[in-house]
């Protein structure tokens, strides 16, 4: 009776196991030779008019799922090969962002927080993120490297608040990842990457 007993449990925990990997709502997803099981929940695939769509062989996920399906959510990752943007030789309007992701340009040591905003010739709608050096004891700045670029939206059904959005570029094995934040996180970049990378780490099939 007692070995009935055991093999029913065991048989019930199989079971349940069984369940609860065919209840699992998850997207498979294979970037650059990497493959990823993303939860259902953290993938945003609706288009934003204004942000780039998502390609057949690039994905878009989410720090956290998103409580507002009406609403943007927040900290959206684009998730696509790293060739993909990086410019050529013919290429001659590439942005700084993108050279330095490319590895075409030396990225600087000390680009982190706290960041200068400059007001960029787009408009007054438009404006970028610079990593900056300074010289010991001086206002001047000597040396900047861009970091993120922002626009200035207005009040709209799917952000009630006036908001500054901007975008970064990061790369990460042979990938090239997309990201969109509010300017008043700026000083939490270097923590926001290292969520980006590590939730890609949790969710990649060996």
């Amino acid at each position: 009776m007692k070995v009935l007993l055991i093999s029913v449990l065991a048989c019930a925990g199989v079971g349940a196991a069984v369940v609860a990997a065919s209840n699992r709502q998850s997207e498979m997803h294979e970037i650059a030779g990497h493959r990823f099981e993303v939860p259902k929940d953290h993938i945003f695939d609706m288009t934003i008019p204004w942000l780039p769509k998502s390609e057949s062989d690039s994905f878009t996920f989410l720090f956290e799922p998103n409580p507002n399906p009406d609403a943007i959510p927040k900290h959206r990752v684009l998730v696509q090969r790293l060739s993909r943007l990086c410019p050529t030789a013919s290429t001659t309007d590439a942005t700084q962002m993108l050279r330095v992701v490319c590895g075409q340009e030396a990225p600087r040591a000390d680009a982190r927080p706290p960041f200068v905003k400059v007001q960029n010739d787009l408009g007054s709608w438009s404006s970028d993120l610079y990593a900056v050096e300074k010289e010991p004891g001086e206002d001047d700045i000597r040396g900047r490297q861009k970091v993120a670029y922002c626009q200035l939206f207005g009040p709209n059904p799917a952000k009630p608040k006036e908001t500054t959005l901007c975008t970064t570029f990061w790369a990460y094995k042979g990938m090239m990842l997309q990201f969109s934040f509010d300017e008043e996180e700026s000083s939490e970049m270097p923590a926001m990457k290292e969520r980006a990378m590590a939730l890609l780490d949790e969710w990649e099939v060996h």
